[in-house]
């Protein structure tokens, strides 16, 4: 080999190796960039992930207040049946008995008006 071609050689190599460490430079550039915007994507995310578990921990916290409010309002619910039970019973008896009463007040009415209800007098009073 020639004295020119091994100087070609060496100049083709060296200038392999300046675009290498230029590339290289690059390289470490980009992988700055992304490694930054990384970091930027990695906090957004987890501050989502905190905002999601904030609300996931608000609706099981609500969930659990309407379901106590409900166990509340079925006892509340419950208990207003049993109370409109009693009531509609006693009703029902007082029904009863106004009705026996109103029996008897009618008895008395067509006893006195057929003239059985009479004092014994004959006369009507």
């Amino acid at each position: 080999m020639t004295n020119d071609e091994l100087d070609r050689r060496i100049e083709f190599i060296i200038e392999q190796q300046a675009q290498f460490s230029a590339d290289i430079e690059v390289m470490r550039e980009v992988h700055a960039a992304d490694t930054k915007l990384l970091k930027e994507e990695s906090k957004l995310v987890k501050e989502q992930i905190r905002g999601l578990n904030d609300a996931v921990t608000a609706v099981v916290g609500m969930v659990g207040r309407l379901s106590i409010a409900q166990e509340g309002t079925e006892d509340k619910a419950a208990e207003l049946r049993a109370h409109a039970d009693r009531r509609f019973a006693e009703l029902a008896e007082a029904q009863a008995r106004t009705e026996e009463r109103l029996n008897v007040f009618i008895d008395v009415v067509e006893r006195h008006l057929s003239g059985n209800g009479d004092n014994g007098s004959g006369a009507p009073s």
